[in-house]
């Protein structure tokens, strides 16, 4: 008789788990799902040529420098030879929710959020073999556009990677690039 009423306990205990997990909401991988990325990998030398493939936003040479335009505030590469920009526009099927940018010139990484939705990204940056630094995000406020500035110091032709992640953790990495200081 013991036997039987600890199986029936233990009967009960696992049918109450396993009913407390449908009830529990699951939680999504990503927050903002399915997302299209568009890059550019720009030599910001005097002719502003591709430094690489893939989705690529269209560039124009403007005075001084790289021009790409884009519905939050557009992005200028000043000149600076030798270095390889890099700009990622994040896009769901609304529109961009996001952007970001490595400007060369002095080494400085523009982080946006274009979408007020209550999510935004991440960014890590790492230099060469260096410790990844981050996360860098911007500061969510009730303006259309938020965006957070971060200055690097780094050496010229040092290699600079870019991570962006739909989570602080870094645990669900969106995509990531590099480019030359």
């Amino acid at each position: 008789m013991r036997r039987r009423r600890r199986g029936l306990l233990g009967a009960v205990v696992a049918g109450l788990t396993v009913l407390a997990s449908f009830l529990v909401a699951p939680t999504p991988a990503q927050a903002y799902g399915y997302l299209t990325v568009k890059t550019a990998r720009i030599y910001t030398n005097a002719g502003c040529s591709r430094a690489g493939d893939g989705v690529m936003l269209p560039v124009t040479r403007v005075s001084g420098g790289c021009m790409l335009y884009d519905s939050a505030d557009n992005t200028f590469f000043q000149d600076d030879a030798g270095g390889i920009a890099m700009k990622f526009e994040l896009h769901d099927s609304q529109g961009m929710v996001g952007k970001v940018e490595f400007h060369p010139y002095d080494e400085k990484v523009y982080v946006y959020d274009t979408r007020n939705d209550g999510d935004t990204i991440y960014v890590k940056t790492r230099i060469g073999s260096g410790s990844l630094r981050g996360p860098y995000s911007p500061t969510g406020t009730s303006n259309p556009i938020d965006y957070t500035v971060v200055d690097h110091d780094a050496a010229e032709g040092a290699t600079f990677y870019v991570y962006i992640y739909d989570d602080a953790a870094g645990s669900d990495l969106i995509v990531s690039m590099y480019g030359i200081a």
